[in-house]
């Protein structure tokens, strides 16, 4: 294979499209561009293809929407180093094509349209439902069985998956595969972190994955480091742009205003009270969720970074004025679940090791919502960089960002640069002018910063001194206003 000869370039070894009339489109010439999309939180791979379309395939094959996409793009030289295959491979478990979209007419005889696709077993998850019980089984079992089975999503991509401590007792009420899926694993606990309660289950482009957030931040190093360069820049030494060198280079990126306290107060983000209510043993119990309190009991991005602190979380703990913190307010978000069913030593025992687990909510709903919630108010980036095949939704990346203040000698901005968990990606595959060029989008987040924010606490001043708060009085007269 051909050395890279710039950062992002690829090759299109396959691109056909197999229609309903037994047809084989070769479409490598008719080739724009293509996106695909990766999500943390989203069950499904998707994406679409742009073609520039000389033969009116549209009407003449037909295209319509019920065709399969056979894809392959690989990077030249790519090393196989993350034993995860090389490139972006579809060609033994090809795509389905389910909608076409954006048609414009270019001129006399060309025309370019879109076509929307995603892979068999999302189409599969929209066709059938699962009524069906399982006992006993860890939860990564049942879920396996969900993906494999030829009776359901009938799934043959790589899955990948975390242990969970369950062991459940299920009943699947006529739901679609994904939401069965969803509602399993919000109520997992992981086997390996703490009994983490935020797991997910989404797809890549190399599989399937069915993981917790502590699982994808416990890791030694990232997968990529990106650094804020002028693109193209020589590296010392070089003579010419260097474009494994390039690879690293952030093209473009914004700030994400993702902080908002009144939200995360309403999310659940820094307090919450669960009320649980015993209907056989007539009992109640509360529990609460402290943001501060807890946060040492999940895996951050910075678990192993040299930027990190110990305990550095998105906001401060400084005593307001009823000297409460954020995380003191457990009132701000109410939860209440009632339990008839009976379980040894009572329903609020520590922890029941029976045939079957219990899994009642107190395990694991405030614990996930405010970690989840943590993720939306977490420091976002949105960056565009080059495209790398290896790189995929639920991975760590680096990111060393320029101090733009101009009163510190420290060359790297103290805030941004640190680790963190790739969110949300987007692979850009274009093509114009002879120029194959391949560029990521990523949504980043980060749930810690490097040094704790102040606690000190907003004091009331006038010229310097305290001010010593006067509470006025209030009058029966509604009319009373003094001018």
């Amino acid at each position: 294979m051909a050395e890279l000869q710039y950062a992002g370039e690829y090759l299109i070894e396959t691109c056909e499209i197999y229609t309903t009339s037994g047809a084989v489109l070769d479409l490598k010439d008719q080739f724009a561009s293509v996106n695909i999309y990766e999500d943390i939180f989203k069950n499904a791979l998707t994406g679409d293809i742009s073609l520039v379309d000389t033969n009116n395939l549209l009407t003449n094959a037909p295209i319509f929407g019920q065709e399969k996409l056979k894809l392959k793009l690989v990077t030249p030289n790519e090393e196989n180093d993350t034993g995860r295959g090389m490139g972006i491979d579809f060609t033994d478990t090809p795509l389905y094509i389910y909608k076409v979209s954006s048609k414009t007419q270019v001129n006399d005889r060309t025309i370019a349209y879109s076509l929307a696709f995603t892979t068999p077993q999302a189409i599969r998850n929209n066709r059938i439902k699962i009524s069906q019980s399982f006992s006993g089984e860890p939860a990564e079992d049942i879920i396996k069985k969900v993906i494999r089975d030829e009776d359901l999503l009938n799934s043959k991509k790589e899955f990948y998956y975390e242990k969970t401590s369950n062991n459940f007792k299920f009943v699947a009420p006529n739901a679609r595969p994904y939401s069965f899926i969803n509602s399993v694993g919000k109520r997992c606990l992981s086997k390996n972190y703490n009994f983490a309660p935020t797991f997910v289950f989404y797809e890549t482009i190399k599989g399937l994955w069915f993981r917790s957030i502590d699982n994808m931040m416990d890791r030694k190093n990232p997968r990529w480091t990106y650094r804020e360069e002028t693109p193209n820049a020589l590296p010392e030494g070089f003579k010419k742009p260097d474009p494994v060198t390039n690879l690293h280079n952030i093209l473009n990126y914004t700030v994400q205003g993702s902080t908002d306290v009144m939200m995360n107060m309403r999310r659940g983000m820094y307090a919450s009270n669960l009320l649980m209510i015993d209907l056989v043993n007539k009992t109640a119990k509360n529990y609460n969720y402290n943001y501060f309190d807890d946060f040492q009991e999940d895996k951050h991005v910075d678990a192993f970074n040299a930027y990190g602190s110990v305990n550095a979380p998105l906001a401060s703990d400084a005593r307001d004025d009823f000297n409460n913190r954020l995380s003191d307010y457990d009132q701000a978000v109410n939860y209440v679940q009632a339990v008839d069913r009976d379980s040894p030593d009572g329903l609020f025992s520590a922890r029941y090791e029976g045939q079957y687990d219990y899994l009642g909510t107190d395990m694991w709903l405030q614990r996930r919502r405010g970690r989840l919630s943590s993720l939306e108010a977490a420091i976002t980036l949105r960056i565009q960089v080059p495209g790398n095949t290896t790189m995929q939704a639920g991975d760590l990346v680096g990111i060393d960002m320029r101090n733009q203040g101009i009163l510190t000698e420290e060359k790297k901005d103290p805030y941004y640069t640190g680790r963190y968990l790739v969110k949300r990606l987007r692979h850009e595959f274009t093509r114009g002018e002879g120029v194959y060029k391949h560029n990521m989008h990523m949504e980043v987040v980060r749930d810690t910063i490097k040094q704790p924010y102040p606690n000190y606490g907003v004091p009331t001043y006038d010229s310097g001194n305290p001010l010593d708060e006067e509470v006025p009085l209030g009058s029966e007269d509604s009319g009373a206003v003094l001018y």
